[in-house]
């Protein structure tokens, strides 16, 4: 699961930047609502860090859990590219 999480949090990372440019051909955009109630730019940013700030809370919940597979979760330079800091 960990390897899944980081390169899932990896490829949102790098494409971000590119859901609000208004120079891309409106071909090349997602169809608005590809996610329900997640229509907006500004909306899937906001689904991004909340998904970022819920995958941190399960790691500060794991800590000194034995075996914990979000130790091996590494969402600390997504946070900071999402002005959120590594918490």
């Amino acid at each position: 699961m960990p390897k899944f999480v980081n390169s899932l949090v990896e490829l949102v990372t790098a494409s971000i930047d590119n859901i609000s440019t208004p120079d891309i051909h409106p071909a090349q955009r997602a169809p608005p609502g590809l996610l329900e109630g997640v229509q907006t730019p500004e909306m899937i940013t906001r689904h991004f860090r909340n998904t970022l700030l819920y995958i941190q809370a399960k790691k500060v919940a794991a800590e000194g859990t034995p075996g914990s597979c979000w130790d091996d979760v590494d969402v600390v330079g997504a946070l900071l590219k999402m002005g959120l800091g590594a918490r």
